[in-house]
């Protein structure tokens, strides 16, 4: 089998909100990161599969949110593959992601003062460990959903944390979708760890769930993936249903509103923590 590689991002990081910025790199799919204060950048660990495409699109978005941001500054190169994975395992610990929800992963028990709700995650290169803003965002508005019996669609569920959580909230049935085959194999393998069934776990995109309906659609995503959903999750939502996002940042959400506003989705309900934000829409309009 031929090695693996990895690809070294050299970020200057003059300028960004670096707690915005480390959300928007482990979205886009970020192995790991090594700050360098002394010299004012970040390395960024990214797949080595990465395409030319992959590089621009990772520039642009950080533009966006950093308009002095230049580009061109910006150094990739290719270098031999790190177990990114095992280096970090020290660092995930049980968190408490939301009143009575704990996160903990395989080797580390939970505190014994905690109750209520356990999701078991074993995230390998999988984002999601309850641990980002966006995940925690997420699981508190899941809460508050009309969960029980519900069907989900969870897109973009890289270790399945979301899927999984509702299922053990009384969801019925749950799509779980995402575009990394190796994500999919590990939300299988933290679906078992949790001994749920119920989850269909499918490698594609949006495409997958065409032809059905769903009460609850679930998607922590980056804004400019969300941004082109829009009329695919009104084909998707049941009336009367719920599509809970995230993976946005404060800025984001008034050009979100208005993108699905056309689509004939409203911004009902939100919650915010530091930079980011999660966003309840539905059908019917509302006062927000």
């Amino acid at each position: 089998m031929k090695d693996k590689e990895y690809i070294e991002l050299h970020l200057p990081i003059g300028g960004f909100d670096t707690d915005a910025l480390s959300g928007i790199l482990y979205m886009a799919g970020c192995m790991g990161i090594q700050e360098l204060e002394d010299a004012g950048e970040w390395l960024v660990y990214l797949p080595g599969d990465w395409t030319p495409e992959h590089m621009g699109q990772l520039l642009s978005r950080l533009q966006q949110v950093n308009p002095d941001f230049d580009p061109e500054s910006a150094r990739f190169e290719k270098l031999p593959y790190r177990d990114w994975n095992a280096e970090w395992k020290q660092y995930f610990v049980p968190i408490e992601a939301a009143p009575g929800i704990w996160v903990r992963p395989p080797w580390h028990p939970l505190p014994e003062e905690a109750g209520g709700t356990e999701v078991i995650i074993d995230p390998q290169m999988a984002f999601g460990t309850g641990h980002h803003e966006t995940t925690r965002l997420m699981i508190q508005a899941m809460q508050t959903l009309p969960m029980q019996g519900a069907t989900v669609l969870d897109l973009g569920t890289g270790s399945g944390i979301l899927a999984i959580l509702a299922r053990k909230l009384g969801a019925g049935r749950v799509l779980a979708v995402d575009i990394d085959p190796e994500a999919i194999a590990n939300a299988r393998h933290n679906a078992a760890l949790n001994q749920v069934e119920d989850i269909d776990f499918v490698v594609g995109d949006i495409s997958v769930a065409e032809g059905r309906r769903f009460s609850i659609i679930l998607a922590n995503i980056e804004f400019g993936v969300l941004a082109g959903l829009a009329l695919h999750f009104y084909q998707l939502l049941e009336p009367g249903g719920n599509l809970l996002l995230s993976g946005l940042l404060k800025e984001d959400v008034s050009r979100l509103s208005y993108i699905y506003k056309q689509a004939g989705l409203y911004v009902a309900d939100k919650w915010v923590m530091n930079e980011w934000v999660a966003v309840v829409c539905g059908g019917e309009m509302s006062f927000y």
